[in-house]
């Protein structure tokens, strides 16, 4: 713009917070972390407190941190719940940068809350017993991963808070699945088929992965799809 000749230069937007910590406040208020703040030091404290006294049993050890693995795994499905979902035209960012955050959130909150587990249980057990990090970590991560793809479904449809239990539903069905005469799925330690399993548990990652990125999508890319 000039006046009289003399260029006026474009005002300056006032100084405010940086746009990820504008983004990262709001959120983390509206994001529901009781289930993740009651999960990880209750997988902990099992983890402290099985077999007291004694070094844990390997088989035992395994069990602690599957388990953990699928409580932190629920727990993390109920961060997803958006009650701005049904409102996201009246938001300004977009719902699939605010899912993705609180996926990623929940995730590194999740991991910290396994990572603390696998370290008490590692301590505990006879030296060169502890069960293969890579291995019991891609399992951890199948497990999170999973329940966040299924609760990520659900409350795309359902934004209520119930939707997360999704998360739960998945988990299960995936652990009756591995139970089933014949299955593989989660070798004991020392099994011959660890190595191969884990392998596959590694090439099937970026399948909850890729759901998640679906289920994230703008919810008005649905909006303009039904009108059409």
């Amino acid at each position: 713009m000039t006046t009289a000749g003399v260029r006026t230069p474009p005002a300056r937007p006032a100084p405010g917070a940086p746009p990820l910590l504008a983004l990262l406040r709001p959120l983390v208020r509206a994001t529901d972390w009781t289930p993740l703040a009651v999960a990880a030091p209750l997988t902990t404290a099992l983890a402290a407190v099985v077999q007291p006294g004694e070094p844990v049993d390997p088989r035992l050890g395994l069990l602690v941190l599957r388990a953990s693995a699928m409580l932190l795994g629920t727990a993390a499905a109920f961060a997803l719940v958006d009650a701005m979902d049904t409102g996201t035209a009246a938001t300004p960012v977009p719902r699939w940068i605010r899912q993705w955050t609180r996926t990623l959130m929940a995730a590194a909150l999740a991991a910290a809350g396994w990572g603390v587990t696998y370290a008490i249980v590692t301590v505990r057990l006879a030296p060169g017993d502890a069960p293969p990090l890579p291995g019991t970590a891609v399992e951890a991560a199948g497990c999170v991963l999973a329940a966040l793809a299924g609760a990520a479904l659900a409350v795309r449809r359902h934004p209520g808070r119930q939707a997360a239990l999704a998360g739960a539903a998945v988990l299960l069905a995936l652990t009756v699945a591995a139970r089933l005469p014949g299955s593989a799925a989660w070798p004991e330690p020392g099994d011959p088929r660890w190595d191969v399993v884990h392998a596959w548990w590694s090439a099937a990652l970026p399948l909850p992965v890729l759901v998640l990125a679906w289920a994230h999508r703008d919810a008005r890319e649905r909006t303009r799809r039904t009108r059409a």
